[in-house]
């Protein structure tokens, strides 16, 4: 029994000992687990306030535009009359100078092909007679057998015919530049020729065969558009950016852009133009923006929505606040800071910095942990003020930025 008993007592103390580590150990975890058990735990801050923190702000724009060509020519018939044929189909590449359809002049524009090839016909005949009648006329001036009054006159005759023979021959020749055939034996009507004026692919075709068209230069209206040609190598996106951030942006900011038909797809861009006038859409003030598209191809077609991230300026290492703590008022920022009063938090005014949608920079008038509240103690209570509801609407229109 002795025996036993020799070893019985050591375990149980050895038992002992452990249960008082494992105890004590506990109450410190759960010290530190919970700031009631830690005399050191700091105390929790008043309902809806904030501390002071440095911190980060990246300034980001989520915007959704249109991708268009950069460069887009629209193709319009230079007579009116019908559409015979059209040669090329949409989606394929031209050269300048390429035909594009042809046009049956109508009546009046038959009319005025007819007279421009009759005064041309006109023209030539006289100037080719004068000529020779001047020339003739020399010959007798030289033998003396027509006076120095009856040579000019011949010169005159033939500077004039020459002058309108020069002005017919321009005109037939304005004329062929606008595809309008001018051979002066054709005994039909000359069809006219609608020809590239300037290289890039055919995106749209406006016109059927058969169909008539208007010519803008000869009427009241803008014309018919036949077609409408583009460069596709060099792409942009037009958006627009409300006024409250037009400040946030400039030329030459960098822009990540995604489609919805590639979403895992990343193409860049830069801001090339900011309008310097804003337009009314719908009682918001918006900002029209361009994006050069830096790195396009074949899959970015015209007419696809673009969503693009503007990416504006970026801080480290700075005071900030949420957004919701500054308030503007007679032209500065405050904030409400508990000074450790039992009060209502004091008014302070501070110079601020850049902002997004959740942080704002303060630059001086708070230190780095004081208090801020997330409300006016002026208006709680009250209806919502103009600038709360200004800044709701912001906030709104955000929607996801960061």
């Amino acid at each position: 029994m002795k025996k036993h008993l020799k070893w019985i007592i050591p375990a149980i103390a050895v038992v002992i000992v452990l249960a008082v580590f494992l105890g004590q150990r506990g109450q410190s975890n759960d010290a530190e687990a919970s700031p009631e058990g830690n005399g050191e735990a700091e105390a929790s801050l008043p309902d809806r306030s904030a501390a002071c923190e440095i911190g980060e702000i990246d300034v980001k724009l989520n915007e959704v535009g249109e991708i268009q060509p950069e460069t887009m020519v629209l193709v319009k018939s230079k007579v009116s009359g019908k559409v015979t044929a059209l040669h090329i189909a949409e989606g394929e590449y031209v050269r300048k100078g390429a035909l594009l359809a042809s046009v049956e002049p109508d009546m009046a524009q038959a009319r005025t092909v007819a007279n421009l090839k009759s005064g041309y016909g006109r023209a030539k005949v006289n100037h080719e007679r004068a000529r020779q009648d001047y020339e003739r006329d020399l010959e007798l001036h030289k033998a003396e057998l027509i006076s120095d009054e009856e040579i000019r006159l011949s010169k005159d005759d033939y500077d004039i015919a020459k002058i309108e023979y020069q002005s017919a021959l321009e005109e037939m020749r304005l004329a062929e530049e606008d595809g309008v055939s001018m051979d002066l034996e054709a005994e039909t009507v000359e069809i006219l020729h609608v020809l590239a004026p300037a290289s890039g692919t055919v995106i749209l075709i406006e016109i059927e065969e058969g169909e008539i068209a208007t010519s803008g230069a000869l009427s009241y209206t803008s014309g018919t558009t036949l077609m409408t040609i583009a460069d596709l190598s060099v792409m942009q996106i037009k958006a627009g950016v409300n006024e409250v951030d037009v400040g946030k942006i400039r030329e030459g900011q960098d822009v990540t852009i995604d489609v919805d038909a590639y979403p895992n797809v990343k193409f860049h861009g830069i801001i090339s133009h900011v309008a310097p006038a804003a337009r009314n859409v719908e009682g918001v003030k918006i900002f029209d923006v361009e994006v050069d598209v830096t790195d396009s191809d074949e899959r970015l077609m015209p007419g696809m929505t673009a969503n693009i991230e503007i990416q504006g300026d970026h801080k480290e290492d700075i005071l900030t606040v949420p957004i919701e703590a500054a308030f503007k008022q007679n032209g500065d920022y405050v904030v409400y800071v508990f000074d450790g009063s039992e009060n209502e938090p004091v008014e302070r005014v501070v110079e601020t910095g850049i902002s997004n949608i959740g942080s704002l920079e303060i630059v001086s008038g708070l230190e780095e942990g004081e208090v801020v509240a997330l409300y006016n103690p002026e208006i709680e209570g009250d209806e919502m003020t103009e600038d709360e509801q200004r800044r709701q609407r912001m906030s709104q229109r955000a929607g996801g930025r960061h």
